[in-house]
C-alpha cells in the first residue's frame, strides 16, 4: 500500500488525529499544570496571611502582657519613695513569676542608671542606661509603653527585646523608669507554637529591620529577603508578598510580609521550598498520570481503528484504483468477515460492472463513429444542396427578371397595343406566373438558409400597428383582385416587439396570402395584434388572422372562378407556410391554427413576453 502525502488519504487523517491527540493531551498536561501550581500557590499564599495573623496576634499578646505589668508596676511605685530601692527590688522580685520567668524587671532612676533588677537585686554599681533608645522615649512620653531595639542585656548578657514605661509623681514630675526585658528566644518559642505549620519560617522585624526574634533554624533562607523588603513602601503595600516559588527552581521559594496595625513591627513568613515543591508534585504527578493513560488509551485505540479499518479501506482504495485503470480485480486480505469483506465484494461487482460498462462504451463509440459519419455525410449533402439551391436561385433570377420585364411590358402594351385579345391575356398569365416563380425561388432560398442556420436575424424594436399597415400597403394590388377587405383591429397602447423587421413583414404578408387564398370574394379578413395571458399569469403577444366567412354571392363568384386561377392562388402558399413556421420559430415564437365547426379558419402567432418592448 502506497501513501501519497501530497493528497487527502486516511492514513494522512490517521496521523494528523494521532499528531493532534498528543498536541491537546501536551495543551491539557500544560493547563492541569499551570492550574495545579496557581491552586497550590492560592493555598500557601492564604496559610501564609493566616499564621502572619496568627504571630501577630501572638506577638501583641505578648507585648499587652508586658504592657499590663509596667502600668501595674508604674502605679505602685508612683506611689512608693523611688530612692527606697529595698521595697522596689521587692516589688519587683514579687511580679517575678512562673509566667515571667524569662523576663527580667529593671528599675531606672531619673539619672537614668539602672539601680535595681528583678534577678540582681540592688546593683552594687549602677549601670548607665541613658544611650538607649528607650529610655530617651521614656523620658519624653511617659505612661506610654515604648519598644526598643533588641539589645545584649548589660545585666542579663542575653539578648532581650526592651519594653520601658516612663513613671511621674503626682506632679507629674519624671521619677523613674521601668523596664521589662523580654527574652527574644522565650518571645521566638512562643511564635513558633502559635504556627500550625512547620514548613513555615518566620522572624520579627521591627520597622527599621532589626530582628526582634531567633531564627530556630541554622541557616534559615527567609533571612536573605530583608534586604527586598527595604525597598518596599510600606505605608502603600503594608502586606503583600515578597517573591513565589517556582517548580523549575527548588531555590525559590514563597516568602510574605505584614506590617503590624498595632505595634512598630514586620512579619516575614517563608514557605519551605522543597516542601512546596514535594506538595505541587505530589498533586500534579496522579493528574498527570491520568492523563498519560487516557492518551495511550485513546492512542491504542486510534491504532486498532487503523489496523481493523483504516488499513482494509485503503487496501480496497488501491483495488478500486486498479479497476478504474483496467486492472485485474485481486481480493485483499482482511482477515474478518464484517462490513470490510462485504465492501470488497462490492467491489467485485462493481469490476464486473465496469468491465460490462467498459464493453458497452466500445459498442457505443463504434455506434457514435458510425453516426458522426453519417452526420458529417448529412451536413456535407446539405451543403451541397444549398450551394446548389444558391447557384440556381442566382442562375434563375437572371431570365426570370428579364421575363418578367418583358411580360410587362406587352401586358402595358408600352410599344403599341396588341390587335388580339388574346395575346395580351397571355402576356398577362406570363407575368402573374414570372412573379409568381420568382417568388418560389425566393422562398426556396430563404427557407433553405433558415433550415441550415445561415439565416441570422437583426433584431431591434418594432411598431407592430405600423408593420402591419405597411404589409397591407404591399398585398393590397392582390386582395383588390381577389375583391377582399382587411379589418385590422390594433388597440392604441401596445409594447413594441424585438423582432428582425423584414422576417416580421414576411411573416404578416406570407400569413396574408395564406388567408387570401382560402377566402371567398366580397369577404373580411380580419387582422388582430393583441396581450394575451396564460393559465399561469405568462404574457404573450398576439397576432392573428382570421379567413372571410363565406356569404351566398361569394360561393356563387367562388364557383364561377376558374379552376386554374384557383390552383395557382393555392400554389403561393405550398413553401409560403413552412418558411413562415421557421421564421415564428427562429423567434422563439409558436403559431397555432384554430378549426372549429362552422367558423372561419384563424391563424395565430404568439411572441414571447421576452420579446416585448414597453
Amino acid at each position: 500500500m502506497q501513501v501519497i502525502w501530497s493528497r487527502p488519504s486516511l492514513l494522512r487523517y490517521f496521523a494528523g488525529v494521532a499528531a493532534l491527540i498528543v498536541f491537546v493531551l501536551l495543551l491539557v498536561s500544560l493547563w492541569v499544570t499551570y492550574e495545579t501550581y496557581e491552586d497550590h500557590s492560592d493555598h500557601v499564599i492564604k496559610e501564609l496571611e493566616n499564621e502572619a495573623a496568627h504571630i501577630d496576634r501572638a506577638m501583641i499578646l505578648e507585648i499587652e502582657h508586658s504592657s499590663y505589668l509596667l502600668n501595674a508596676l508604674g502605679r505602685q511605685i508612683s506611689l512608693m519613695d523611688t530612692h527606697d530601692l529595698k521595697s522596689i527590688a521587692l516589688l519587683l522580685r514579687s511580679f517575678d513569676t512562673t509566667t515571667t520567668l524569662h523576663h527580667v524587671f529593671s528599675w531606672i532612676d531619673d539619672k537614668q542608671n539602672n539601680v535595681v533588677s528583678s534577678n540582681k537585686g540592688i546593683h552594687p554599681l549602677p549601670v548607665d542606661v541613658s544611650d538607649r533608645d528607650y529610655v530617651r522615649k521614656s523620658i519624653a512620653e511617659p505612661w506610654k509603653v515604648q519598644i526598643g531595639v533588641p539589645i545584649q542585656g548589660r545585666v542579663s548578657a542575653k539578648w532581650v527585646l526592651p519594653i520601658a514605661l516612663g513613671i511621674t509623681d503626682t506632679t507629674g514630675k519624671y521619677v523613674g523608669t521601668i523596664l521589662i526585658s523580654m527574652d527574644i528566644g522565650t518571645i521566638t518559642h512562643n511564635l513558633r507554637s502559635a504556627v500550625k505549620d512547620s514548613g513555615i519560617f518566620f522572624t520579627v522585624y521591627s520597622t527599621t529591620l532589626l530582628p526582634l526574634t531567633e531564627t530556630l533554624e541554622e541557616h534559615s533562607p527567609i533571612d536573605a529577603y530583608s534586604v527586598p523588603l527595604k525597598s518596599v513602601d510600606l505605608a502603600r503595600r503594608p502586606s503583600g508578598m515578597l517573591s513565589k516559588g517556582s517548580l523549575f527552581d527548588e531555590r525559590a521559594m514563597y516568602v510574605y510580609y505584614e506590617l503590624s496595625a498595632n505595634y512598630p513591627y514586620i512579619v516575614l513568613l517563608g514557605y519551605d521550598s522543597k516542601a512546596s515543591v514535594t506538595s505541587i508534585r505530589s498533586l500534579l504527578i496522579p493528574k498527570l498520570v491520568e492523563i498519560l493513560l487516557m492518551g495511550i488509551f485513546m492512542l491504542a485505540l486510534l491504532w486498532v481503528v487503523r489496523l481493523r479499518i483504516i488499513k482494509p479501506v485503503a487496501d480496497l482504495s488501491d483495488v478500486a484504483a486498479g479497476l478504474l485503470r483496467g486492472e485485474t480485480y485481486h481480493p485483499p486480505f482482511t482477515g474478518s468477515d464484517n462490513e470490510i469483506n462485504t465492501l470488497a465484494h462490492q467491489i467485485r461487482k462493481l469490476g464486473d460492472y465496469l468491465a460490462e460498462t467498459r464493453r458497452i462504451e466500445e459498442e457505443k463509440e463504434s455506434k457514435n463513429l458510425m453516426l458522426r459519419r453519417s452526420k458529417d455525410a448529412a451536413e456535407l449533402s446539405n451543403k451541397i444542396k444549398i450551394e446548389f439551391l444558391t447557384a440556381m436561385s442566382h442562375e434563375l433570377r437572371t431570365p426570370l427578371n428579364t421575363i418578367v420585364g418583358f411580360s410587362e411590358i406587352m401586358k402595358s402594351q408600352l410599344y403599341g397595343p396588341l390587335e388580339n385579345t388574346q395575346y395580351w391575356q397571355y402576356a398577362q398569365d406570363i407575368h402573374e406566373a414570372s412573379r409568381h416563380l420568382q417568388a418560389l425561388v425566393d422562398d426556396v432560398l430563404a427557407l433553405s438558409n433558415a433550415e441550415s442556420g445561415l439565416l441570422e436575424l437583426q433584431d431591434k424594436p418594432v411598431d407592430i400597428r405600423f408593420t402591419l399597415n405597411k404589409c397591407l400597403r404591399l398585398v393590397t394590388e392582390r386582395l383588390q383582385v381577389q375583391k377582399l377587405h382587411v379589418e385590422l383591429k390594433v388597440p392604441d397602447v401596445l409594447p413594441r416587439l424585438m423582432v428582425d423587421e423584414q422576417r416580421l413583414k414576411q411573416i404578416i404578408i406570407n400569413l396574408l396570402l395564406n388567408a387570401a387564398n382560402h377566402s371567398t370574394e366580397d369577404s373580411h379578413i380580419i387582422v388582430e395584434a393583441y396581450i394575451q395571458k396564460d393559465k399561469k399569469g405568462e404574457e404573450s403577444f398576439c397576432i392573428s388572422f382570421t379567413e372571410g366567412a363565406k356569404s351566398a354571392t361569394g360561393d356563387k363568384a367562388a364557383q364561377e372562378r376558374p379552376k386554374q386561377a384557383k390552383a395557382r392562388r393555392r400554389e403561393l402558399s405550398n413553401l409560403g407556410i413552412p418558411l413562415t413556421k421557421a421564421l415564428v420559430a427562429m423567434h422563439q415564437a409558436s403559431l397555432d391554427i384554430e378549426r372549429q365547426p362552422g367558423k372561419p379558419i384563424r391563424v395565430i402567432v404568439r411572441f414571447p413576453q421576452e420579446r416585448m418592448v414597453y
